[in-house]
């Protein structure tokens, strides 16, 4: 499971592969029965359109749940994923994150300038 779906890049792809291969050899070891059905990679948000190509090649060989889709198979609530991003948008709107961007921006400028003070001098 991963947050959306540019959340993997070349090298994870064969991570996962090899994970679901040790899951499938320790299986056997244990005289368990798996087949590929069995392991699925998961989104937790974003669209079919917004898989990047690093997930569709992972979609090659195992079966991936993106944002609703996932969540109706987590859950079986065909509106959780609906529900979910509506409970969201009304957290964000009672949060205030300006202070804390302010000082993320202000520890970035700091490390910016006193990693290139020789070069701005």
């Amino acid at each position: 499971m991963k947050s959306g779906p540019n959340a993997i890049n070349k090298d994870d792809i064969k991570t996962i592969i090899d994970h679901f291969k040790d899951l499938r050899n320790l299986a056997k070891t244990n005289n368990k029965k798996v087949n590929s059905n069995d392991f699925v990679f998961c989104l937790t948000y974003g669209e079919d359109s917004e898989k990047n190509s690093f997930i569709k090649k992972l979609e090659e060989d195992y079966e991936v749940y993106i944002g609703k889709e996932f969540w109706l198979r987590y859950t079986g609530d065909k509106n959780f994923y609906k529900d979910l991003i509506i409970a969201a948008n009304e957290i964000a709107k009672e949060v205030n994150m300006k202070p804390i961007v302010d000082e993320v921006i202000t520890e970035l400028s700091k490390k910016i300038e006193n990693r290139f003070k020789d070069i701005s001098s």
